[in-house]
């Protein structure tokens, strides 16, 4: 009878992970669309950093502060929401939560 518990058990904890395998990683990044109207159609933002009072935006992987060099656009601005690039003329606007529209209180 124990022997056949065991048995059962083993067998239930070898087809657990083929269960596991088909579900996504919970802590992988979302994939995120490019900026609309964006030369570079690779180019998502991560996320936003503060260090002390400068800003970093992490794009690609790496973190960039203004003025900084991402494939063949630089950083102009950084604000709490967005990064602005900009190559030659063209300027594009990487939202950090491109569907979340910010309204004020009541509206």
């Amino acid at each position: 009878m124990a022997a056949r518990m065991m048995l059962c058990a083993a067998i239930a904890l070898l087809a657990i992970p083929c269960a596991w395998a088909a579900l996504p990683d919970p802590t992988a990044l979302p994939a995120a669309p490019a900026a609309e109207g964006s030369a570079s159609p690779g180019i998502s933002l991560t996320a936003i950093k503060r260090r002390g009072k400068q800003r970093l935006a992490v794009i690609g992987g790496q973190e960039l502060a203004v003025g900084g060099r991402y494939q063949d656009t630089r950083v102009v601005r950084i604000t709490e929401s967005e990064v602005v690039l900009r190559r030659g003329a063209e300027v594009t606007v990487l939202k950090l939560y491109p569907h979340v529209e910010k309204r004020l209180r009541g509206q």
